[in-house]
């Protein structure tokens, strides 16, 4: 470590120099970092009455600084599960789906504040009971011995993408790993379903419509855990959201073919990696769901070229998605 005073006009050029190289405008570097357009600008600016807390999520981003996270703090809850999930797949082939080698989604989420009165055997019960969201829905229990969830080290785990377990998928997007702790904080990591064998070019596209029904998925499956522990609707829900192995990628109508929104060869992402970030409520979630989950995509979709991910786009698309839930027989 340099025993030298901080440069701090050489750390400014440095943060624009890597946000340039990583393929970051300043908005999807806003985004990534939690903060707003105007901060980035300021920070590149050399204005030096920032909040620190605001400059150090935009070093962090960009990988210039490391920052701790509070014992029991939602990064804390995210960081270690992360590390779980490294080490359970480190004995793995680089190229194992299990490790989602090409690009992976994470959810994350925090409802409330504090410990709650549940065991974490009743609250994995509970967990089983809530409603399916889809035919693979986030948080899923499954029965079966060698997959289901199990208790360790304060928290309820589940990986299914276990190689030694008896599996009907072995793919990416079927290799979920996910957590629960007692205090009602939920993290999941899943592979793409682009990336799948009815793909003949993995990590080559990125489908325009399964952001807005997975991140649906997850905001569903928090209301239906709030309804099953009758939560107060002003109990706070913090959600962050990463998506890695974007770059290169082409957004199309893949998983939906049929439904055409209007798209140009143009549309790819020149950014390896995003991060998401919303707060909200369960009584905002009840009433305006088509809002948050807008806002909190928005700058996913404007890596891709600028992609506009309307309202109506995002509202369209979950018309679709309760639709298709009603027809087979899920709740929302």
């Amino acid at each position: 470590m340099s025993s030298g005073p901080l440069d701090w006009p050489a750390l400014v050029d440095e943060a624009i120099r890597r946000r340039k190289a990583e393929g970051h405008t300043q908005k999807s570097l806003a985004a990534l970092a939690g903060v707003s357009l105007p901060t980035v600008n300021a920070f590149e600016q050399g204005d030096i009455k920032l909040r620190l807390e605001k400059v150090f999520n935009i070093l962090d981003a960009l990988g210039l600084v490391i920052l701790p996270s509070a014992p029991g703090s939602f990064a804390a809850f995210i960081r270690a599960a992360r590390q779980r999930w490294e080490e359970l797949v480190a004995p793995l082939d680089p190229s194992h789906p299990s490790r989602q080698p090409l690009g992976a989604v994470t959810y994350a989420y925090e409802i409330g504040h504090g410990e709650r009165g549940e065991t974490l055997g009743e609250l994995r019960n509970i967990l089983a009971r809530l409603p399916a969201t889809s035919g693979w829905s986030p948080f899923w229990v499954p029965a079966k011995e060698s997959i289901r969830p199990i208790i360790r080290d304060g928290v309820i785990e589940c990986w299914l993408g276990n190689p030694a377990a008896d599996r009907m998928f072995i793919d990416a997007a079927h290799s979920d790993f996910w957590q629960v702790s007692g205090d009602l904080k939920g993290y999941l990591r899943r592979g793409y379903q682009e990336d799948g064998s009815s793909n003949l070019e993995p990590g080559t596209i990125f489908d325009l419509t399964l952001p807005v029904w997975r991140t649906a998925e997850v905001f569903v499956h928090i209301l239906n855990l709030a309804v099953a522990l009758d939560l107060d609707p002003a109990t706070p829900v913090r959600y962050e959201s990463s998506y890695t192995g974007l770059e290169g990628r082409q957004l199309v109508s893949w998983a939906a073919p049929l439904r055409q929104w209007p798209l140009v060869d143009t549309q790819r992402s020149r950014t390896s990696a995003a991060k998401l970030a919303t707060t909200t409520s369960i009584d905002e979630l009840q009433r305006d769901f088509a809002d948050v989950i807008h806002r909190t995509l928005v700058p996913l979709y404007d890596l891709f070229d600028g992609f506009d991910a309307t309202p109506q786009f995002v509202g369209s698309e979950l018309d679709e998605f309760r639709a298709a839930a009603l027809k087979s027989g899920v709740k929302r």
